[in-house]
């Protein structure tokens, strides 16, 4: 088995801290390379290929919301092979990615998942060159461009109204400024979030972007060091900014002077007592669904957006914070729905 489907992870201690109970489990589920001297099945079973995006393990959030539905998927589904990679750049994304367009028909089904909107670029410059084989499946995260292929799928979360929810909040507690902080000032998925809040807060929302790439998701140290200054500045931070955002909760936990904040992906209120919600993911159930319907049919589903009014995007307050800002949820969700239906029909996302 070729060395791409193991796991690899960067030598950073946090790194390897936040990934230790996430490997505990996922050692017993996820499929390892056979030996030569294991029996081999007369009927070949369907194999998974999940390409996170770099250096994405171990955020705490997106990335490990995808464990989480792989774990459960191999759990349900012990028969079909799931092999995963953490490649540590683009370049290291592309080889391997293109190293699996190359190989030959065989007669074993594989999904291919490409699980960052970072890959788009990528997915589209080798497959104007590759084609899929007939046992080939492509499944792209976080975009709803059409490669008019049935073989390959797209799908995208939108975060636009919970967003815009997390916005309406922010406007009650910021003392009339807020500040969204973006990871990759070129990644329309957390423009998107970004467009959202605004909306929901109205006047006083600057931005900020950490990177104009992907290197914008892993700057956890020069987040924390930048604290000291936004806390100055603004009443509530929005970071979209995956593993970044570390450094901003950990400031929050250390120095009393921090804004209100917002949590990102999952449910993250433990992680400080100032996150008064968190915009939610439900990048596992979404996971779980497509490679369940990918297993027994060996077909995906069309391209789609899946928003506030979905079971798979919300903002989530927390406990702590429910008395003072539930009523502004309740009142703000339905609007918010339209909001994002309207800033879909109305312009080119």
């Amino acid at each position: 088995m070729s060395e791409y489907f193991n796991i690899r992870f960067g030598d950073k201690l946090l790194r390897l801290v936040a990934l230790l109970a996430l490997l505990l489990v996922a050692a017993g589920m996820l499929t390892s390379c056979s030996s030569d001297d294991e029996h081999i099945p007369e009927v070949p079973e369907p194999q998974a290929v999940f390409l996170f995006s770099p250096g994405g393990l171990g955020d705490m959030s997106y990335n490990d919301g995808i464990l989480r539905g792989l774990q459960q998927f191999k759990k349900d589904n012990p028969t079909t092979d799931v092999f995963m990679s953490s490649p540590q750049s683009l370049a290291e994304a592309e080889r391997i990615f293109s190293d699996w367009l190359d190989r030959p028909v065989g007669n074993i089904p594989v999904l291919f998942v490409l699980g960052s909107s970072d890959y788009l670029p990528m997915a589209e410059k080798l497959l104007a060159t590759k084609s899929l084989t007939d046992n080939k499946y492509l499944l792209l995260f976080e975009t709803n461009r059409d490669f008019g292929d049935p073989h390959i799928s797209t799908f995208r979360i939108s975060m636009y109204g919970a967003s815009y929810l997390a916005g309406c909040c922010a406007s009650q507690l910021d003392g009339g400024r807020s500040l969204v902080v973006l990871g990759n000032n070129n990644d329309a998925i957390i423009q998107v979030a970004r467009d959202g809040f605004v909306a929901g807060h109205g006047d006083g929302c600057d931005v900020e972007a950490l990177a104009d790439d992907w290197t914008g998701y892993v700057q956890a140290t020069e987040t924390y060091h930048r604290m000291e200054q936004w806390s100055d500045n603004y009443g509530f931070i929005f970071p979209v900014a995956g593993g970044s955002n570390a450094g901003i909760y950990r400031y929050s936990r250390e120095f009393d002077d921090c804004p209100y904040l917002a949590g990102m992906d999952t449910d993250q209120s433990s992680l400080s007592n100032r996150i008064t919600g968190s915009v939610i993911k439900r990048i596992d159930l979404l996971v779980y669904e497509y490679l369940s319907q990918w297993q027994k049919t060996y077909t995906l589903p069309e391209a789609n957006t899946y928003g506030l009014e979905s079971s798979y995007a919300d903002w989530l307050l927390a406990d702590r914070y429910k008395a003072e800002l539930q009523q502004i949820v309740n009142r703000a969700r339905q609007q918010a729905i339209a909001s994002e239906k309207q800033y879909y029909e109305t312009a080119a996302h």
